[in-house]
């Protein structure tokens, strides 16, 4: 009876020590101008590239830096882009928005977004969670504006990703604005 008991001991204690594993390593990350940053569960890729926007009949190109990296069966970014000078911030923010989801073959219509807290944000546009879900694939948004730029994070997982939700809202926490 006393090995069945260390047995089961032995066995509980590797399972809490596996589960202490970290598989998400948090790092600190930040664009050069470092007024954001962001806690990434990896080390994330590097990569700069122009976005077509559009607003209405308003099209503009604008400059977009990314952070990505992949961890844990899920991948993620967080993205900066200056304030194209022909559009407002909230037009700007709505057409990154829609740009983001058109690859994805969703419309604004199809995803489901509400008003997201960030301390320093600015309060105009309302910082926004947005998330969808396709046949294959399930995706988490935030954007935000802060002094003349406006930001992304995001997590993309497989459709039966069941830890999505809680790593989105711990990476999303992890925003911080001085």
């Amino acid at each position: 009876m006393k090995n069945i008991w260390q047995t089961v001991v032995l066995s509980a204690l590797v399972t809490v020590l596996a589960g202490c594993t970290p598989a998400l390593n948090w790092r600190e990350v930040r664009f050069e101008d470092g007024i954001v940053t962001a806690l990434m569960p990896c080390k994330p890729d590097t990569g700069q590239r122009d976005v077509t926007l559009k607003s209405g009949d308003h099209i503009v190109v604008a400059s977009l830096q990314m952070r990505g990296c992949e961890a844990s069966d899920l991948q993620f970014t967080f993205g900066q882009m200056t304030l194209p000078a022909d559009m407002t911030s909230t037009e700007a923010m709505a057409a990154w928005r829609l740009a983001s989801l058109a690859p994805l073959n969703m419309s604004a219509a199809d995803a489901s977004a509400q008003s997201w807290v960030l301390r320093g944000a600015d309060a105009m546009p309302v910082p926004v969670k947005t998330q969808v879900t396709t046949p294959s694939h399930r995706v988490q948004w935030v954007w935000f504006v802060r002094d003349g730029k406006v930001y992304q994070a995001a997590v993309y997982g497989s459709l039966p990703s069941p830890k999505l939700d809680a790593i989105a809202d711990e990476y999303f926490s992890g925003i911080k604005l001085p």
